[in-house]
């Protein structure tokens, strides 16, 4: 049994209705060859440039899970391995891009703090969260102790740190950029459990039992810099075929056998770093 008749198996197995329906379109998707597909070229030393729409995806460790995802592509967990007991299961989260803006001040962007602060006190009160810029914490904190109207402040570091390359952890070492400027890619983004079009019965599937409630009526509507504001999920997943560049952190920059690896994997595709710019070229 080929992989895509292996996932066509688990969908039948375990879903039903529109739900199952729309994934079997999915994968149909996923695996369509004929489709065209955009990336954008860059020399060495470009700095490159992020659309509106564009997905980063960060994978754990530094060449661990490499291969899989080039030779199989961005495939939800719980196809692959025994279901695991997220809020938001059978799909793949990625970080969606929300206006036109450079790589450089992306990573500076959200290598930074979210920042969540509270309006007055008791009845009336409201909560607002913002994001603070890599070494902005000072001047952003300074402003909002000299305002009378914030009565407290908490924060956090943003999600990012956590899962994709950044300039305050060495925790993460590679992420991969995907073009999704094509209309067979903005197809397959459609399919995002967070995309409000979806009602709750087809999305019920997609989420922890305890959380479908407060994800239907509640986070999906009102999204913030804290909840977030700038997530996908994707259902099923995507093809590796819409990655067209890789950004790496330090360690990885500084190993050229990794690089040199990175890019016989991915011949077509550039490598940038940290500053946003493009350390291995994917223009002829």
């Amino acid at each position: 049994m080929n992989l895509k008749d292996k996932y066509i198996e688990y969908i039948n197995n375990r879903f039903n209705g529109k739900t199952k329906e729309l994934l079997l379109n999915h994968i149909d998707l996923f695996y369509d060859d004929a489709s065209d597909i955009f990336k954008s070229r860059y020399n060495v030393g470009e700095e490159v440039s992020l659309s509106k729409g564009t997905f980063i995806h960060g994978i754990f460790g530094e060449l661990d899970n490499f291969d899989f995802t080039v030779d199989n592509g961005f495939i939800a967990v719980d196809f692959t391995e025994e279901p695991r007991k997220n809020k938001i299961c059978n799909s793949v989260g990625m970080w969606n891009i929300k206006e036109d803006m450079l790589l450089k001040d992306y990573i500076n962007q959200y290598s930074g703090f979210t920042i969540s602060y509270s309006i007055g006190r008791g009845p009336g009160s409201r909560t607002e969260s913002k994001l603070i810029p890599y070494h902005k914490f000072d001047e952003i904190t300074e402003k909002i102790n000299n305002d009378d109207e914030v009565w407290m402040y908490w924060g956090d570091q943003t999600k990012e740190v956590r899962f994709i390359p950044s300039l305050v952890s060495d925790k993460r070492q590679i992420a991969f950029i995907l073009n999704m400027d094509s209309d067979y890619a903005k197809k397959l983004a459609h399919d995002d459990v967070w995309n409000t079009e979806f009602d709750e019965e087809t999305l019920t599937p997609f989420l922890d039992s305890r959380y479908v409630e407060k994800f239907i009526n509640q986070d999906r509507l009102n999204r913030d810099a804290s909840t977030t504001d700038r997530e996908s999920a994707i259902m099923f997943g995507l093809p590796a075929k819409l990655i067209e560049g890789v950004f790496v952190g330090r360690k990885i920059e500084n190993d050229k056998e990794s690089l040199k690896y990175i890019k016989s994997k991915l011949p077509d595709c550039y490598i940038c770093n940290l500053d946003g710019k493009v350390i291995v070229g994917n223009k002829n």
